[in-house]
């Protein structure tokens, strides 16, 4: 028997970046703004952020998305009581369908919000290029990075548009909803008392679950331990309130129920990378 080999059409193709970005703000950053003949996405994560799109503001709640079309005028601020998160994402796409999502405030569903975080994530491995450094006008590739991390970056970007797309034509609403797994119950717990100490018995009897069966579930769905995740979501926080200049590092680490300051700084250090007062002068904050 011979076989002939089928084409496949591919109607969208991204067929190049200029800037992958995440953003930790200060609750006082603004940008003045820009235009350019490329697209660029924007994404709300964790806050809710302010962005101008030609003659209008709008608001973008944490979880929301906002596709800028070639040559629109935009900038983005934050609202001056809270510290905020982006991901921002330019690229060259010449799919005439995406300018039916442009425009739109469209609410990520939980496939979108993987795409986007393994958008950032394969940027982390295929640029040296810090990727909250809002003045590069290149992104300069790693020689380190992962097999195919940068095809990774395109496939998952045009997933995003091919689903944005889909569920404009389909006239679906995409409103993220509430997960009702044990899981999304267990973190919503943890993020709904991160300024407790817990301990990992209390998780488990606070959801009546076996330490094993606890255990498998987060290395399974999350990739970490229970309680690795929950100092996590502690120095997340404690990022908020660093960029929130409400608090200093003695309070914030009072706050967040961590033994001593200096402990506090160790654990920072550890997750993030850099020392709290680092960190402090690391974050978007003056407006450009």
């Amino acid at each position: 028997m011979e076989y002939f080999k089928t084409h496949l059409d591919c109607p969208l193709n991204v067929d190049g970046i200029y800037t992958v970005h995440y953003f930790e703000y200060a609750k006082d950053f603004a940008y003045s703004g820009e235009m350019h003949n490329f697209w660029e996405l924007v994404y709300a994560d964790k806050k809710n952020l302010l962005i101008t799109a030609g003659a209008q503001e709008v608001e973008l709640e944490a979880g929301q998305i906002y596709l800028h079309k070639p040559n629109e005028f935009h900038n983005i601020r934050c609202d001056g009581k809270k510290a905020a998160n982006s991901v921002i994402v330019s690229f060259d796409c010449d799919s005439h369908e995406l300018f039916s999502v442009s425009g739109q405030v469209i609410t990520a569903d939980e496939y979108e919000r993987l795409f986007i975080a393994n958008i950032v994530k394969e940027s982390r491995s295929a640029f040296s290029t810090r990727l909250g450094d809002p003045y590069i006008s290149v992104m300069e590739k790693s020689d380190q990075g992962d097999f195919c991390c940068e095809q990774l970056i395109k496939l998952n970007l045009e997933m995003l548009l091919i689903s944005l797309i889909r569920s404009n034509e389909n006239k679906k609403a995409v409103i993220v909803k509430k997960n009702n797994t044990i899981l999304a119950e267990i973190t919503d717990f943890l993020s709904e008392n991160v300024e407790r100490r817990l301990v990992f018995e209390d998780v488990v009897k606070m959801f009546n679950l076996s330490p094993s069966v606890l255990k498998k579930l987060f290395r399974e769905q999350i990739g970490c331990g229970v309680m690795d995740y929950f100092t996590r979501l502690k120095i997340d926080h404690a990022k908020e309130m660093i960029r929130e200049e409400k608090y200093n590092f003695t309070e914030i680490s009072e706050k967040l129920d961590f033994n001593n300051s200096q402990y506090f700084t160790t654990v920072f250090k550890r997750i993030s990378g850099m020392t709290p007062s680092e960190y402090a002068k690391s974050v978007v904050s003056k407006s450009r």
